[in-house]
């Protein structure tokens, strides 16, 4: 055979080999080093699908009290539901990290307890599994109304509630009484009262933690038409010049009498002689406060409070990373029914997210204190006021709402300061 002939019936051949052989390679190592640097590039992804039966991720960021018992229910619910779990409880500086940056490449994990004003954000980045085909759909419907309209966005579900919390204004009923008010106070004549009778008391009013920016700005908030910064950013091009100018009024004659704390406060009975009549606490606070000193003839005495906006609520949601939405949704579902909300409650003292559940803790509320029905607390209209500046603005907030805590500047000096402050940012 001539020369020629050989060559083309070689590569006849070698043709034939490749078409009856599709799953040959020739791109050998080439494929290989792709393989390995998305192996970098995406570590729990590549592991997922090497090894499906790895843990599923949850991610949380809470105290250590909280995380002992939240670790123990976590467990007991993922043998019952046959999946195996890894927790990882993360400082908060650390968990913001995985929450700015970890979401995009997949690192973030399987389930994260996140907080439901953020559920929206994370859901319109694509960072989150939608939750209405698997199988929380019937037990999403079991949720406080208020609470899951906090994660929906564009039709779909992105979390479940799992819990909630409230700031809260409480004082000591006595103390109210003596000033004449049958509850709490609701206009600026019944606030100058009870600044009457704590001068009177020799005591301050009402301690406030001035590091909780939340905290602060859920108490100026409650003076209409609202006094923390974001309120005030909105009334500039409001006609409300002069109600602000009664607020700063009134402001000039609490200011002297707020005791800054370090921490969320707590409230003690009259008995004790120390604290203030009145505190601005997270109601989690309140009731473990409450039941270090249960069985205490001094935790008889009546507490009235009421819920400020907003609510800090957290929801379960599921990575749209993850390979493992199916055992995820199950975990949650143990996660929130109605036996885990109800021993959560008592462990950690949160407010359950399942609507039946919360009926039964809110009358147990009503009956040990002076305060309406939890339904109440949830406005009318879905109110998310969450602090969306930049952490420098946010500072200079902070220091602003300190100051004026401290008695450093004045009402107005405040207010003329924060305007300043967000014009700047402009």
């Amino acid at each position: 055979m001539k020369r020629g002939h050989q060559v083309v019936l070689f590569a006849v051949l070698l043709l034939s080999l490749t078409i009856l052989s599709p799953s040959f390679d020739f791109r050998g190592s080439q494929l290989n080093q792709e393989r390995n640097s998305e192996k970098d590039a995406f570590p729990n992804t590549s592991s997922r699908s090497e090894d499906q039966h790895a843990p599923l991720e949850i991610v949380v960021s809470m105290s250590e009290t909280d995380f002992k018992s939240f670790k123990k229910m976590a467990n007991e619910v993922a043998t019952s539901q046959h999946v195996e779990i890894s927790l990882r409880n993360l400082e908060p500086v650390t968990y913001k990290r995985v929450l700015d940056n970890k979401f995009s490449v997949g690192e973030s994990g399987d389930i994260i307890l996140l907080d439901s004003a953020e559920v929206q954000y994370h859901a319109k980045k694509g960072h989150l599994y939608p939750l209405n085909g698997t199988t929380l759909s019937k037990s999403l419907g079991e949720t406080v109304v208020g609470l899951r309209e906090m994660t929906e966005w564009n039709g779909y579900q992105w979390g479940m509630p799992f819990d909630f919390d409230a700031y809260v204004l409480a004082a000591r009923s006595p103390f109210l009484d003596e000033a004449g008010l049958a509850g709490l106070p609701e206009n600026k004549e019944q606030w100058i009262k009870l600044v009457q009778q704590a001068t009177q008391d020799g005591t301050d009013l009402i301690s406030i933690n001035s590091n909780d920016l939340h905290a602060v700005s859920a108490w100026l908030n409650q003076f209409e038409p609202g006094m923390a910064p974001d309120k005030i950013k909105k009334a500039q091009t409001s006609s409300q010049t002069e109600a602000y100018q009664q607020i700063i009024q009134l402001l000039d004659q609490i200011q002297s009498h707020i005791t800054a704390e370090s921490i969320n406060p707590m409230i003690f009975s009259s008995d004790e002689q120390k604290g203030t009549p009145m505190v601005v606490t997270l109601l989690s606070r309140l009731l473990s406060g409450d039941k270090a000193v249960a069985g205490d003839q001094r935790s008889s005495e009546k507490i009235a409070l009421s819920a400020l906006e907003p609510l800090r609520s957290r929801s379960l949601v599921i990575a749209a990373g993850s390979l493992e939405a199916e055992e995820a949704s199950r975990w949650i579902e143990g996660m929130t029914s109605s036996t885990v909300q109800s021993e959560w409650h008592q462990q950690a003292n949160y407010l359950p997210a399942k609507q039946q559940e919360l009926d039964l803790e809110s009358q147990k509320l009503i009956t040990k204190y002076d305060t309406t029905d939890v339904k109440s607390w949830f406005p009318a209209e879905s109110s998310q006021a969450v602090l969306t500046e930049s952490p420098i603005l946010t500072s200079a907030f902070q220091k602003k709402i300190q100051q004026l805590l401290a008695g450093e500047i004045t009402a107005n000096q405040y207010v003329k300061s924060i305007i300043a402050l967000q014009s700047s940012s402009k």
